[in-house]
């Protein structure tokens, strides 16, 4: 069981750093790159790897999260949000960090633009610098690393004996022959139905507005519920994306924020909790309103049925006594359907006892 949790442990690390590899094939992207500042807060937080991909300058538009050489000449890129365009012989775009209250004072060429942000991966960028504290390297890799080295020593020292070889070989095949693996469809609808309805009514009691809306020159948004929360306003033309301050936020606990916009602005709004990533929440809300309400009930049903998965997904082990039920189950079905005689089914109970079963 110690060696189970071990190699589960070790599974979910590599799996953590081959998802931030192979993102970026999947995408079609050309780098990761790992967030050092806050000038992009809340969308992006220090720690954050970011996927970007490369498009063409034709492509972008306001509102596009665009990564660049650094205009200071430092070998790092920079990752800021594209508020104006400039046409020309070559497209030149005005950039600012959400975080930042002014414009950047550059302006950033079309050729200078390394791609677009197309997805975030919260605080993975950690587990590098982490992997460096001797401490962590010491647990994490170093005593892994020796129980699964010294027991594949005990495989080898076994296997260098012929005789030794084939009655483990023996064994194994006897034990894999007895073994299966089950899912319990009970209990596993169970912990999704429970868990479901805890996630759904937590998530809907702590929802704001969502739809359609008109706004005036000065509207007030409020979260009054005990988890913060994301509001997004789209207007039904995204070149106006900008005429609304702020057109995202983040709202605390118990709190309101002034939004103003123009006049009578349609807008789409898309309120919830902030416990997905804001990038995650925008993009969503970007597709449907409601879209990041469902991904968070699915999301985090979905993270704590896997967590618990012992309790719906286990190993049978198919002995003498699982053959005995299916045996006595087995007539006994048929004993039913049959609807034998009570002589007869007096007689199939003592044959079945004479040979050591008993029904259940």
């Amino acid at each position: 069981m110690k060696k189970r949790v071990i190699q589960i442990a070790i599974i979910f690390l590599v799996a953590i750093f081959l998802a931030s590899a192979l993102i970026p094939f999947v995408l079609g992207s050309e780098k990761t790159l790992v967030v050092l500042s806050g000038s992009m807060t809340p969308v992006m937080l220090p720690g954050d790897i970011i996927v970007v991909k490369s498009v063409t300058p034709d492509g972008l538009m306001a509102g596009d999260i665009i990564a660049f050489q650094d205009p200071g000449g430092k070998d790092t890129f920079v990752t800021h949000r594209i508020i104006g365009i400039e046409e020309g012989e070559e497209r030149i775009f005005r950039t600012k960090g959400d975080a930042n209250e002014e414009e950047d004072i550059f302006k950033v060429p079309a050729s200078e633009v390394v791609g677009k942000l197309v997805f975030v991966i919260p605080f993975a960028g950690y587990l590098p610098e982490t992997s460096k504290n001797k401490i962590f390297f010491f647990f994490t890799v170093i005593i892994p690393a020796t129980v699964i080295v010294l027991d594949e020593i005990k495989t080898i020292i076994r296997y260098s004996n012929p005789i030794s070889a084939r009655k483990a070989e023996n064994k194994k095949e006897k034990i894999s022959r007895r073994i299966s693996f089950t899912i319990r469809g009970k209990r596993l609808a169970t912990v999704v139905l429970v868990s479901g309805f805890i996630f759904t009514g937590t998530i809907l009691s702590n929802l704001g507005e969502n739809g359609p809306a008109v706004l005036q020159k000065e509207n007030t948004v409020e979260s009054s519920y005990f988890l913060p929360s994301v509001c997004v306003l789209l207007p039904e033309d995204s070149k106006n994306r900008f005429a609304i301050e702020p057109w995202y936020a983040v709202i605390p606990p118990y709190s309101e924020i002034l939004v103003n916009a123009p006049e009578n602005m349609r807008v789409k709004i898309s309120s919830a909790p902030y416990i997905l990533p804001v990038f995650w929440v925008i993009s969503l809300a970007e597709i449907n309103p409601y879209l990041p309400v469902v991904a968070e009930i699915v999301f985090y049903t979905s993270i704590f049925t896997l967590s618990i998965f012992p309790l719906w997904y286990r190993k049978i082990e198919l002995g003498r006594k699982v053959k005995r039920g299916r045996f006595n189950r087995l007539f006994f079905s048929v004993e039913k359907k049959a609807q034998f005689s009570i002589d007869m089914q007096i007689f199939i109970r003592t044959f079945i006892r004479m040979f050591g079963c008993s029904l259940e």
